[in-house]
């Protein structure tokens, strides 16, 4: 298992077509590794999550092509993939009192999965995910 700590920004797109991929354009020309990336579309707008590595700063990409967001600390755990993982994050954190207001995440054809989790104490969160002894 590993866990790190990576940037979401949370940015507010048109739902249109092609409104992704013009916003998938900045990364590229950056040079920026998406590494989780998440929508939600609501009528004419859309929410679009993505996670970064730490060291990767957009927000000057974002601003300067005029879009709005948020960024936010994250959790990355890559854990090997199993029946309950999910489940067990939770019980983990909310045992600590923490409360999960972000979740998303998948499991490859390999053995392992990749969840990005935004919670209301990360410190707290590390430790106790990082003590649990579930994910070893």
């Amino acid at each position: 298992m590993a866990i790190s700590v990576v940037k979401q920004y949370s940015v507010f797109l048109i739902n249109e077509p092609g409104a992704l991929k013009n916003f998938a354009e900045l990364f590229v020309r950056d040079n920026v590794d998406v590494i989780a990336i998440s929508q939600d579309v609501r009528y004419d707008a859309a929410v679009v999550r993505l996670a970064v590595q730490y060291d990767q700063e957009i927000s000057h990409a974002l601003t300067k092509a005029g879009f709005t967001s948020v960024k936010t600390d994250a959790i990355c755990l890559d854990a090997p993939d199993r029946v309950g993982l999910v489940r067990d994050i939770g019980a983990v954190l909310s045992g600590h009192g923490i409360n999960i207001t972000t979740i998303y995440g998948t499991a490859g054809a390999g053995p392992n999965s990749r969840w990005i989790i935004v919670v209301n104490d990360i410190t707290k969160a590390l430790n106790a995910l990082e003590s649990s002894g579930l994910f070893n």
